[in-house]
């Protein structure tokens, strides 16, 4: 019973700031259940105490405690618990009743006119009361009385009296000023500490003093109830003696303390004037008070302490919020990161905050006492000094002022100051209140940016670029000095305009316009560039060649501002790109096309042809006779007789042809949709035009022809390599053939197709000769008696094309010789035998002919390096042999003399190949010393069928044995002519019927030191 008696106690003691949320807690630590039977129990003791102790002989309480316990529990709890905590109270009061021997009618009226008091007390302080905050001032208070300890009391003093005068008999006015005074004061004295206990004891447990203030509380409580009680005891009616005190225990302890102690000193009254206690009551001086008095009297004597008490607490929680606040007024002051000062109203600083101390270096103690006029900068003292003087006088009015202070280390720091005066409640002025906001940061950004913004207008007064900028809805706000020149408008007239009504700008290559571009470029927030063949037209009608670029303006966070175009003017460099495109592709002297513009031409038409069923024909063109022109006249001549000639050529074409100045003297033209025939006939139209040209210069008359080469162009013949090959070879046949004519080039059947094959052939031998493709063949010259024995063998050249296929000299040498490759391929072969082989032909013992061109007899840096080769090579000098054609010998007839003679010096041989070919030998052999004549194969092949053949070779033998020279018949192809040849007397014989060639490098790889018998046959040394 104690236990659940004390969990009661600390139900009905909790409070919190807000009504819900206590509510809730009260829900989470108590079930509605305990709290329901802790309200039961301590309403039933209550009762039974008040109704024992607390009450007349009549029967009437002098305090009535038991409805503040409900009315607190109702008040903490919501609405949904109240039928349980009504049916708790109920219980508890009707059976009380019971215990006490009321009848259970009475029991059950008085405990209904509890119930009403209750509802309405709870009601009242839930709708006004949620936050609980009745002692935060004293209207508050006055409304928590009224709202809980007058106007509830008025329904159970109410019901209560109207049931006792009907059972009792007594009236109505007799028992409701004795009910309503009991319930009132018990709801006074009671209900506050209820609410109040659980903060109250909260508080102390945190508090560093809590012991203390239990002592004080203590001591005081006892100190007061014990006097009290002696007071009655010993002295009647001791009302105000008992007020004196409580008024004292209210000024020395806090609200909740002070009404505990009010509380005790009550209840304790109550008993002693009701006679409860064994002691009797002093003798009044006078006659005897009646109860209500006595409850009257008993109000009277705490109601001064009640107020004193509720009012100190009001007073001091006044005070601890004023304290409060201006500790966090000076904690802010200190922390602000604005400057902070007081000054006097003559300037003197008396107090200074942490902000304003590093602002200027200073230490407080060094600034406090000093004038603030001595911080000021010099450049701004006087100013100051003025601003505050006149401040003092009429400062009605805060003002603001950026100036310059001096900081400790001697530089101006920039503040801004905000200065007001503070004044007493007469309005009198005390001291002025001064913050000083650092702006030097402030202010050294904005130099920067004035700067930046000076060296930004110089840069953009100074580029030679258009730059415009616009805002978000792109109308114009800048033009640069460049913009003005090119658009034409004035940056001031030009402000707030629409962009394209002051630039307007054709469109690009690309079909985007100015605003396309700009809608592109805030759409997408990016750089956007113009391409192509811009212009720009100018206020005056003016049109310029631009290039331009236009970039969005956007603030730090992304919101646009507008837009950057950039204009370049390039006008001269567009002009200056024409007209080096058109140097590019024309002739400076005649103002013809030049080859690369023929050759985009050319590769148009081989397009057409090629798509379609086409046919054009190409044209090389050479004058003839030109460099007589040119080297007897002059070159200011000749060049004047090219655009003579080229303005010939214009005069006589289609305007869909074609011509150009390929260089020199030579012409391509282009006849479009022309055939091969029709080409030949215009062509030769075109001639006799030049032909007939009469050139008067210095007095003379200079003419002129021309060579001309055609080939067609169709579908079968298209490349244009090929094409520009076939044109120049037929028209150097032409040349070459008969000046002044037309030479048309056909595949396979004309001269010019020979030729170009030469020429194709010469390209064949030049990748050889890089790729190392030529290689030696080796065929023996063997006695005619007996051709088991080698006198010697003949290197033969092959060459191997870009195919593989091996060619053999007749394919390529003529080529060779015409285009001057023989002296290349001479060379070659003299490296391959004499110097890179020459270790293994010396130790296989070989004797060998080697073949030298015209080319190489004629050049004396050949004969020179060959020369020199036969000095360092192992090879013997006797073993080596040089075949020379009669034709090479009458062609180099002086210089063969003396290189024949140094060759036979060195102790080679020499040999006259092709002996026969031309009868005109005869004449030049005694100017030469021959070591071998090698007939003809012509002679040799058919000597059995034909007499003459036999006769000249017997001929040329008698010859060579009178100069002592052995003689070679070559071509022996079977057994036949080598007994014809053998019964001539010839020396030697040389053909497929003697041996068949073999690879020179095959040879040298069998031979080895040591084997006998290589190659069948054994060479002696002739």
């Amino acid at each position: 019973m104690r236990a659940v008696k004390s969990r009661g106690w600390k139900l009905l003691f909790s409070s919190s700031r807000h009504a819900d949320d206590r509510l809730n807690r009260d829900a989470q630590v108590a079930p509605l259940w305990e709290s329901a039977l802790a309200l039961a129990l301590l309403s039933a003791a209550l009762v039974v105490f008040c109704k024992k102790t607390l009450s007349a002989e009549d029967g009437a309480a002098f305090l009535w405690l038991a409805d503040s316990v409900a009315i607190a529990y109702f008040y903490r709890r919501p609405p949904r618990h109240w039928p349980v905590l009504f049916a708790s109270f109920f219980c508890a009061s009707f059976f009380a009743g019971l215990w006490l021997g009321l009848e259970w009618l009475s029991a059950f009226e008085y405990t209904l006119a509890s119930l009403a008091e209750i509802m309405v007390a709870a009601t009242l302080l839930r709708r006004f009361f949620p936050g609980h905050d009745y002692f935060d001032g004293v209207q508050r208070w006055l409304r928590f009385v009224f709202l809980s300890a007058i106007v509830p009391p008025l329904s159970s003093a109410g019901i209560g009296s109207y049931f006792v005068a009907q059972n009792t008999g007594a009236t109505f006015v007799e028992i409701f000023p004795f009910w309503y005074a009991a319930d009132a004061m018990g709801i006074l004295i009671l209900l506050p500490i209820l609410l109040l206990s659980r903060d109250a004891i909260a508080r102390t447990r945190r508090s560093a003093a809590g012991w203390g203030w239990w002592g004080q509380f203590t001591l005081v409580s006892v100190a007061v109830t014990a006097l009290s009680v002696t007071l009655l005891e010993y002295k009647a009616y001791p009302f105000v003696f008992v007020s004196l005190a409580l008024v004292w225990a209210a000024t020395v302890l806090n609200l909740f303390a002070s009404l505990v102690v009010i509380c005790t000193v009550t209840i304790a009254m109550a008993i002693q004037l009701t006679g409860a206690s064994a002691w009797p009551l002093p003798a009044a001086p006078g006659d005897d008070f009646p109860q209500f008095s006595l409850v009257l009297a008993t109000f009277a004597a705490v109601t001064p302490a009640y107020l004193v008490s509720v009012y100190t607490n009001i007073e001091r929680r006044r005070s601890a919020r004023a304290v409060e606040v201006e500790s966090s007024f000076r904690q802010a002051v200190e922390n602000s990161r604005i400057g902070i000062l007081l000054v006097s109203l003559e300037g003197e600083i008396r107090q200074v905050n942490r902000s304003f101390c590093e602002f200027l270096g200073y230490r407080e103690a060094d600034l406090l006492g000093r004038n603030v006029l001595d911080l000021t900068h010099r450049d701004d003292l006087e100013r100051s000094r003025g601003l505050l003087e006149r401040f003092v006088l009429d400062g009605s009015q805060p003002f603001c002022l950026e100036k310059r202070y001096l900081h400790r280390e001697g530089h101006p720091v920039w503040g801004e100051l905000r200065a007001s005066v503070a004044r007493n409640i007469r309005g009198q002025a005390l001291y002025i209140l001064a913050q000083v906001e650092d702006i030097d940061w402030r202010k050294r950004s904005e130099r920067v940016l004035v700067e930046t913004k000076e060296r930004l207008q110089v840069t953009l007064a100074s580029i030679t670029d258009a730059v415009i900028s616009t805002d978000a809805e792109l109308r114009i706000n800048y033009l640069n000095p460049m913009a003005e020149n090119l658009t034409g408008w004035l940056n001031q007239d030009a402000q707030g305009r629409p962009l394209d009504t002051v630039c307007q700008i054709d469109g690009d290559d690309q079909g985007r316009n100015i605003a396309t571009s700009l809608a592109q470029c805030m759409e997408q927030s990016r750089v956007v560039f113009g391409s192509g063949e811009s212009t720009l037209m100018s206020l005056s009608g003016h049109r310029y060649d631009i290039t331009w670029s236009v970039s969005p303006l956007r603030k730090h966070d992304g919101d646009l501002l507008g837009a950057v175009l950039v204009i370049q003017d390039v006008s001269e460099q567009r002009e200056l790109i024409r007209q080096l495109s058109y140097k590019a592709s024309h002739d400076d002297l005649t103002g013809l096309p030049n080859r690369d513009a023929f050759k985009r031409a050319l590769q148009e038409a081989t397009l057409e042809v090629t798509e379609g069923n086409a046919c054009h024909a190409l044209v090389y063109l050479d004058l003839d006779r030109f460099k007589l022109v040119n080297d007897s006249a002059g070159h200011m001549a000749g060049d004047e007789l090219l655009r003579e000639i080229s303005r010939c050529l214009r005069s006589c074409l289609q305007k869909s042809d074609s011509v150009a100045r390929l260089g020199g003297d030579e012409f391509g033209l282009l006849l479009r949709y022309c055939d091969r025939e029709r080409a030949r006939q215009r062509c030769e139209a075109l001639l006799d035009q030049i032909t007939a040209l009469r050139f008067p210069w210095n007095n003379r008359v200079y003419d002129v022809g021309a060579s001309a080469g055609i080939t067609e162009i169709n579908s079968r013949n298209y490349h244009l390599g090929d094409l520009l090959s076939q044109a120049d070879v037929a028209c150097f046949s032409a040349k070459r053939t008969r000046r002044g004519s037309v030479m048309t080039y056909g595949l396979g059947e004309s001269a010019a197709a020979d030729q170009h094959r030469e020429i194709l052939m010469a390209s064949v031998i030049r990748d050889a000769i890089d790729r190392g493709r030529f290689y030696l063949d080796m065929q023996p010259i063997a006695e005619a008696s007996d051709t088991d024995r080698i006198s010697h063998y003949e290197f033969l050249l092959r060459m191997q094309d870009d195919t593989g296929h091996l060619l053999m000299p007749d394919s390529f040498v003529p080529a060779a010789e015409r285009y001057g490759l023989m002296l290349a391929i001479d060379r070659w072969v003299v490296d391959e035998t004499l110097v890179k082989n020459a270790e293994a032909i010396a130790s296989a013992g070989l004797n060998f002919a080697l073949n030298i061109s015209a080319d190489a007899l004629g050049d004396e840096g050949f004969q020179f390096y060959l020369l020199e080769v036969l000095e360092r090579t192992p090879v013997p000098r006797n073993r080596i042999s040089f075949e020379i054609t009669e034709t090479a010998i009458i062609s180099h007839m002086a210089g063969a003399s003396r290189f024949v003679a140094e060759l036979r010096k060195l102790g080679c041989r020499i040999a006259l190949d092709d002996f026969g070919n031309g009868l005109s030998s005869f004449g030049y052999l005694k100017s030469f010393t021959i070591d071998y004549i090698k007939i003809d194969g012509s002679f040799v092949r058919q000597v059995e069928e034909n007499f003459v053949d036999l006769i000249i070779v017997e001929s040329i033998h008698q010859i060579a044995q009178r100069l002592g020279a052995r003689t070679v018949a070559e071509y022996v192809e079977d057994e036949p002519t080598l007994r014809r040849m053998a019964a001539l007397g010839v020396n030697l014989v040389q053909g497929y019927h003697v041996g068949r060639p073999q690879s020179l490098t095959e040879f040298l790889f069998d031979w080895q030191p040591g084997k006998a018998g290589k190659g069948g046959r054994e060479t002696e040394t002739a």
